[in-house]
């Protein structure tokens, strides 16, 4: 058990590092990948995503046993036992349940085995700070890659406009006319904005989980990043909100 507790802390990282790619993959599929027609054959982000799952809970189990009676002695420590345990059941019996329940299962898997990467007494053989880097690595590069998918939906959201003001005119020419129809602008800047959104929603958590653990007295509404964050939610979350519950397309839900 001594050999398994000192090869622990690789093996976490190592899931952390799967469940990101399957949480990834999964909201590629969901978001971004047409959808699945009754039949197809063709690989699927979805599929890949799975295998990615499946990589990630046997690097998790091999930590888990390497952690060993001090993991129950943690709250860090148990959170991501239960993301293991999530991940295990959603295997099982996840394709039943389709990939919708993959796109959740993922991001709480990831969240709660980051978490896990916090619970220093359980890392024994693992220096100080260590693992702090990665969960904080792991949180920059999430919420990075949320605001490239939100920038994208802005910046393709205003060549809607401009292109739909063109048209208008009747002036639709040189490189405007290579761009693609406003039906599927409209539709790429829904399903940007929807993976934009979710990244953001995990960064957000991780950033706060993070910044709480360094500093017990940490208060996010007195942070200027999460404040900035949280109205760069609340503006795509309205946009989102105006696509689902008012059907607002096109011109009304660009501007």
């Amino acid at each position: 058990m001594e050999f398994l507790a000192r090869i622990e802390a690789p093996f976490l990282i190592g899931a952390v590092a799967f469940y990101l790619a399957a949480m990834i993959a999964f909201w590629i599929g969901l978001f971004l990948w047409p959808k699945r027609e009754e039949g197809e054959t063709r690989l699927h982000p979805g599929d890949f995503a799975r295998i990615f799952l499946w990589i990630g809970a046997v690097l998790h189990l091999v930590s888990v046993a390497g952690q060993g009676p001090p993991l129950f002695t943690s709250n860090k420590g148990v959170a991501g036992l239960f993301g293991f345990l999530l991940v295990t059941a959603f295997l099982i019996v996840g394709r039943r349940l389709g990939m919708g329940s993959g796109s959740v299962v993922a991001p709480v898997a990831l969240c709660l085995t980051l978490y896990s990467l916090l619970a220093n007494k359980v890392h024994t053989y693992v220096p100080d700070g260590t693992l702090e880097k990665i969960f904080l690595a792991a949180h920059v590069f999430i919420i990075l890659l949320g605001y490239v998918s939100l920038a994208f939906a802005f910046a393709a959201s205003l060549l809607y406009l401009k292109q739909e003001s063109l048209l208008k005119q009747k002036k639709l020419t040189g490189m405007w006319r290579k761009l693609p129809s406003l039906g599927v602008s409209d539709e790429w800047i829904y399903r940007a904005t929807g993976f934009g959104l979710a990244l953001l929603t995990v960064g957000l958590l991780t950033g706060v989980a993070y910044s709480a653990f360094e500093k017990p007295s940490y208060s996010a509404l007195r942070d200027p990043k999460v404040i900035f964050s949280g109205a760069t939610w609340a503006v795509f979350g309205l946009y989102l909100a105006s696509r689902w519950w008012l059907g607002w397309h096109g011109r009304r839900s660009s501007m």
